[in-house]
């Protein structure tokens, strides 16, 4: 996935930007190493909709705050246990965790068992309304707090959540799950403290965890503060080198990028490949960190309930109107590639050439769609204004100029995008960038399962799918389970619920200070290594 990657040498006034990002931290003090001051980096947000990990399932603040049961060692690239001591299963459907002892939150109060079964019970409850809701409907009881007529649910727990004490739980999931460890890796499984239960809104605005930082202060649409907690117990391997964390707001990337060549932030994630090159010219080439594991696919999804794109036929017709190799040439220059499955190529069960629609044919477009009946409305496309807004209007032209169809643009901001895609209000095609939380095919396909993790942004439903999907996550033989990934995935592109794109290289921005880390295709901030 490098094919495309290329050095190029940096401009001379690059050297003069870096030296100076160098100098000095992000908030425009002295670095920690030329006065012994505070070790600060600073990365690119947005607004947070929430701080609270189970709230915001994919926050790079989140997953600062938090330390879950298992997690990847920075290191070993491995999964293995942080905040547990164990979790084993004979069968993948009923499993044993044991947490570490003396364990403890931010407040010093005890992290127990209780504390992630409250946590658990509370996103798996469908009123509530927390993002991180749809992490637990493998579990056991997820149903009864999810009632199916909007009713008030009859009691306020899992079923499949059983607490033994303080060090000992047992989950039973409704099937088996070869990936449940790798589950218990992420944010809506975070632990919370009794306290704060007691009042949710209180805790929205200081939250307290188990994590590498803790909570300092949020002034809204300016930034958020976090400071290492020098009582985390995890081993190096899951922490980064700063004594603060700043998250600065942006509603766009530009924005960002100016404050990074002036010297005023370390660290930018999902760089724009049409930023890349002015970037590698001006920063230099030890500005850009590209991710070792492509993780990452921009796909058009396309929802089932917007009954005017309903038909795969016309899916297919845009699909194979868009010119991917031209655009990731000439726009993308090289820094992404034509996706042609609904999984990136790094997973074993990709399979080249899957999406036979990819391929770009615009005559038999036009006959497809014609023989369908054609198009008299307008193809609409939903997308995060902060990034990506020149790709997505050069998709749009495409479909238009090659289709013969009218094309809108609706960017917004990526809240405002999430919470359209997840309560189903879009009012046409959404483009946007997806990534495992944990490599597998299961965090792509179980997208276009019927009720699984995300398929509330295009609400695709087939039984036949269904089955293979289930039957792939509970066979326990790699082999076995890869095929009938292949298989599902096969039915589902038939449907075409999402048009793939492309697979971009991933790349991170860093100052002199910043040295960026990923696990397994995740460039994460709170992981970043302070090298002044």
């Amino acid at each position: 996935m490098r094919k495309h990657s290329k050095a190029l040498a940096a401009a001379a006034g690059a050297v003069t930007l870096m030296m100076a990002a160098t100098a000095c931290s992000s908030n425009g003090q002295p670095s920690a190493g030329q006065d012994g001051g505070e070790r600060v980096l600073s990365f690119m947000s947005t607004e947070p909709k929430s701080i609270v990990p189970q709230k915001e399932p994919g926050s790079q603040l989140g997953m600062a705050l938090c330390a879950n049961l298992m997690e990847i060692n920075l290191d070993t690239q491995e999964f293995e246990p942080l905040a547990a001591k164990s979790v084993t299963s004979d069968d993948a459907k009923v499993w044993d965790i044991e947490l570490q002892e003396g364990w403890t939150f931010h407040d010093g109060t005890a992290v127990t068992a209780q504390s992630f079964a409250d946590a658990w019970n509370a996103t798996a409850t469908g009123s509530n309304a927390w993002q991180g809701n749809g992490t637990f409907v493998s579990f056991e009881g997820y149903k009864d707090l999810n009632p199916e007529d909007g009713s008030k649910p009859s009691t306020k727990t899992m079923s499949g959540v059983k607490v033994i004490d303080d060090t000992h739980m047992q989950v039973t999931l409704t099937a088996p799950n070869r990936d449940f460890p790798k589950i218990l890796s992420t944010n809506p499984t975070c632990p919370m403290p009794e306290s704060a239960f007691d009042d949710l809104d209180a805790y929205e605005q200081n939250p307290v965890s188990n994590g590498p930082y803790k909570f300092v202060s949020w002034d809204h649409n300016q930034q958020v503060v976090l400071e290492k907690w020098d009582d985390f117990q995890g081993a190096q391997g899951f922490s980064g080198g700063a004594d603060q964390l700043v998250a600065k707001i942006y509603t766009a990337v530009d924005p960002a990028y100016t404050d990074m060549t002036a010297g005023n932030l370390d660290m930018i994630r999902n760089v724009p490949a049409t930023m890349v090159d002015k970037a590698k010219n001006q920063l230099g080439e030890q500005a850009l960190y590209e991710v070792k594991t492509s993780s990452k696919q921009q796909t058009l999804q396309i929802p089932e309930y917007v009954d005017t794109l309903k038909s795969p036929a016309l899916r297919k017709a845009i699909s194979m109107s868009i010119d991917r190799e031209a655009i990731a040439q000439s726009l993308l220059k090289g820094h992404s590639e034509p996706s042609d499955s609904l999984v990136p190529p790094s997973l074993d069960s990709y399979v080249e050439g899957s999406c036979e629609a990819c391929e770009f044919n615009p005559e038999e477009a036009k006959k497809i769609l014609a023989d369908d009946g054609g198009f008299d409305g307008t193809l609409i496309i939903e997308s995060d204004s902060a990034s990506d807004q020149q790709l997505v209007q050069a998709i749009a032209k495409q479909i238009q100029d090659n289709l013969g169809i009218k094309v809108q643009m609706k960017p917004m901001l990526g809240t405002e995008l999430s919470e359209r895609r997840n309560s189903q209000k879009l009012e046409g095609s959404a483009f946007g960038l997806w990534g495992w939380s944990y490599k597998s095919p299961d965090q792509y396909l179980s997208q276009y399962e019927t009720g699984g993790d995300g398929n509330s942004a295009t609400a695709y439903s087939n039984p036949e799918v269904d089955k293979l999907v289930k039957a792939a996550r509970a066979e326990m033989d790699d082999a076995k389970s890869t095929e009938l990934f292949k298989q599902a995935e096969a039915l589902i592109i038939k449907d075409m619920p999402a048009i793939p794109l492309f697979i971009p290289t991933d790349y991170g921005l860093q100052s002199g200070c910043a040295e960026l880390n990923d696990v397994q295709g995740d460039l994460q901030y709170y992981r970043a290594g302070y090298t002044c």
